[in-house]
């Protein structure tokens, strides 16, 4: 058994418009994390890839594409064993539609969302859906958060796939949502 995290894939101009403000975090010489631009909607520990290799490909395959509206910047506040940085992120608005179709990609599997998918959990009830975009020292917050302001990030996107990683990080597959949108 390992560890595995389920990601959503935006449309190719989102994806655009976050590897620009990446590569500008980068080279204003902060971290940012090599993971593709996504959603993460759950991250899992010690379960068998093909429990959650099958549970996602069937989700996928019985849901669309989904409009959503990233208008907003988060922070997560420092913790564990990073007492001195914290991460900003794109924020998805928590649209009925976002809200309905996260909760219902955690309706099996949810006891193994502990550790690294604590944030993702929908059982202590407060998930955190966000978009990582830099971690940085805490010291760093209002230059960084500058920079992710006034870049050409925030509108629409559309979610289109979810992938399957392991953790950490390796792509496993892709599973293409329905082109509908809704």
């Amino acid at each position: 058994m390992a560890n595995y995290v389920v990601l959503t894939r935006f449309d190719a101009e989102t994806d655009k418009k976050l590897n620009r403000l990446g590569e500008a975090l980068i080279e204003a010489g902060y971290v940012v994390p090599e993971w593709p631009p996504h959603i993460t909607i759950a991250a899992y520990e010690n379960i068998e890839e093909t429990i959650i290799h099958d549970w996602t490909e069937g989700f996928a395959a019985q849901h669309s594409r989904l409009d959503i509206g990233m208008h907003s910047l988060s922070i997560l506040p420092p913790g564990g064993e990073h007492t001195e940085t914290t991460v900003v992120c794109l924020a998805p608005s928590h649209s009925k539609k976002l809200v309905d179709f996260y909760y219902a990609f955690h309706e099996k599997h949810e006891a193994y969302c502990t550790g690294i998918g604590w944030y993702n959990s929908i059982t202590h009830g407060n998930p955190v859906m966000h978009a990582t975009l830099v971690i940085i020292p805490c010291v760093a917050l209002q230059k960084a958060i500058a920079l992710c302001a006034t870049a050409n990030i925030f509108g629409n996107a559309t979610i289109e796939a979810l992938e399957l990683y392991t953790y950490p990080m390796r792509l496993i597959k892709r599973f293409e949502l329905a082109n509908q949108k809704v």
